[in-house]
């Protein structure tokens, strides 16, 4: 058993104090009864109320310090920075005026800085004449922290020298491969022998909106620069042509003057303590990205059971005198039953369940009032923020009521999802593209769709239909018979197969598509076949050599529009029917 906040068990002390001041109390009243000659009547039931308001008192202290066993699996949303760290491994790192060596500290204090991160992302790149990027932005930190400490026996994956410019532009595109809003460098360095182009690329990262700290590994003193020797893998001193060792020195002025172009700070390392750290919160300070959620366990609070069983004693202690004297009480006893009734009327309130408020969406979508749908879903989000079922289901319902850019941001926060309902949310994500008229994006929701669930045909139907609206020349001058599909209205239940004229089925041609406009006013085309229109188009268009007159260019682009509309509307009407969740 652990506490949330154990603090609180020092009420203890409390329930502990009065229980001594309640026993010396009845003590005394007992002696002064006594020297009044009156008779010992008192029976155990003197004692039980006090004894039971104490075990209320010390339930009541043990529930406020929120005590919790076992446990369970959540989804906890990550967000964070995107950090590269660029480590110096050249041979002046070797140099032992730094506990073990330069490079030892670093990595001592790299693995500090990991230690204190939550929810970043971070990469790492070493470097030495050549940069190497060893690790590309990952979450896995514990995983990072393992990689660093073995940077020491790496060294051989860069050859010797030193060229910091070419690090910070390769820590640079490691970084702008991705869109968090918040992106940092920090560079591990003695700052001696940097190489051409530092402050070019420096200048560059910065403008590029990457902010570049620097800490300092060694001293002003310095120590002797110590080679490795290539026959038994041991460093010796390395010494110059007059005999004499070769010394390396902290370039600290330097490393200052690239924390400052690169918007950033200095930070020493040989200064005491574990000065990384203090980078931790101060990333922590900055814009945060949502990076997606991760699989946590977490422990379970059980304090309600110690809330029960205090109201529970309370209560037993009110009941007390009734129990005395039943129709003496039976008046004042009689004004709990309104109490009583608004208790229920709260629990039965607060009872309604995840799958309840999901239901009640869906029958909302079904009627399409979409508003009361998105409220439903939020209110089933707000007590399992961890569903996907949720925020897809919520997605679909901002999708009908045309608010494409929320439709987007709910369903992609349902990602990463349990493996069979990956397909199901790339599909409806890629009918919200669609609806917004980003076909690129919807393509490639539409092929990660696929890849998770090959047979998807409405997924691989919409697929065929945005690659031809992308790249007309391709377009099929026919196309079979569309299968039913799923409705954005449709609502599945375990096992049940939607199809035509079922909520789920292919809605009626006439009824206005998740992505499409009305028919354009005037055109007289809204009620034609697609074969109808596809016949007038042509005979429109037979004249296309000559000079169209104004009403004869205006029936064409009303003809266009319309199976414009109609080719997205395709692609609109294929969207996810709304997740079903068990009673919990």
């Amino acid at each position: 058993m652990s506490f949330g906040a154990p603090g609180y068990l020092a009420l203890l002390l409390l329930a502990a104090a009065s229980a001594g001041i309640i026993a010396w109390w009845l003590r005394w009243r007992a002696r002064a009864r006594a020297r009044f000659g009156v008779p010992r009547t008192r029976t155990a039931a003197a004692y039980l109320a006090p004894a039971v308001l104490v075990a209320a008192l010390a339930i009541v202290a043990g529930a406020a310090a929120r005590p919790r066993f076992g446990s369970r699996e959540v989804l906890v949303e990550q967000r964070g920075v995107d950090l590269a760290i660029v480590l110096d491994v050249s041979n002046s790192m070797l140099a032992d005026d730094a506990q073990p060596t330069r490079l030892g500290q670093a990595q001592g204090e790299i693995g500090a800085l990991l230690d204190r991160m939550q929810g970043d992302r971070v990469g790492l790149v070493i470097f030495a004449r050549q940069p190497f990027i060893r690790s590309p932005l990952t979450a896995d930190l514990q995983a990072l922290q393992g990689i660093v400490k073995g940077v020491d026996r790496e060294r051989g994956l860069v050859p010797p020298g030193s060229d910091l410019g070419a690090a910070v532009r390769g820590a640079q595109r490691l970084l702008e491969s991705d869109q968090a809003a918040t992106k940092a460098m920090l560079i591990v360095s003695d700052g001696e022998d940097r190489g051409a182009g530092v402050a070019g690329a420096v200048a560059d990262a910065h403008s590029a909106g990457i902010r570049v700290y620097a800490a300092g590994a060694g001293t002003a003193q310095g120590a002797p620069v110590r080679d490795v020797d290539s026959s038994t893998g041991l460093p010796r001193v390395r010494i110059d042509s007059e005999g004499r060792p070769v010394v390396t020195r902290l370039d600290e002025a330097a490393l200052r003057g690239i924390a400052d172009a690169g918007g950033g700070r200095y930070i020493a390392l040989s200064g005491g303590g574990a000065p990384l750290t203090g980078l931790a919160a101060e990333l922590r300070g900055l814009t945060q990205t949502a990076f997606g959620t991760k699989q946590s366990s977490e422990p379970i609070e059980r304090f309600q059971i110690f809330v029960v069983i205090a109201l529970l004693l309370l209560a037993g202690e009110l009941a007390l005198p009734v129990l005395r004297r039943p129709r003496a009480m039976l008046r004042p006893a009689a004004r709990l039953w309104p109490l009583a009734g608004a208790g229920l009327l709260v629990g039965a309130i607060c009872s309604t369940t995840v799958a309840d408020s999901n239901r009640h969406g869906n029958n909302e979508y079904a009627r399409g009032n979409f508003d009361a749908a998105i409220a439903q879903y939020r209110t089933a989000e707000a007590k399992a923020p961890s569903l996907g079922e949720l925020r897809h289901n919520a997605g679909n319902a901002y999708d009908r009521n045309g608010q494409y850019d929320e439709a987007i941001a709910e369903t992609k926060r349902a990602l990463p999802a349990r493996r069979d309902l990956v397909s199901r949310i790339e599909y409806a994500l890629g009918n919200h593209y669609a609806g917004a008229t980003r076909l690129s994006d919807a393509l490639d929701a539409y092929k990660r769709a696929l890849l998770a669930d090959p047979a998807d045909a409405d997924a691989k139907h919409n697929l065929e239909v945005v690659a031809a609206r992308l790249t007309p020349a391709l377009a099929p001058t026919s196309r079979p018979p569309e299968q039913p599909t799923p409705g954005p209205n449709a609502t599945f239940e375990p096992g049940a197969t939607p199809g035509a004229g079922q909520p789920g089925g292919t809605p009626a041609a006439s009824q206005t598509g998740t992505g499409g406009g009305q028919a354009t006013p005037g055109a007289g085309d809204g009620a034609l076949t697609k074969e109808q229109l596809e016949r007038a188009l042509a005979e429109a268009l037979a004249g296309k050599d000559k000079q169209f007159t104004e009403d004869e260019a205006l029936r064409v682009l009303d003809l266009l529009d319309e199976a414009n509309r109609r080719a997205i509307e395709d692609v609109g009407n294929a969207a996810a029917g709304a997740a079903t969740l068990p009673d919990y």
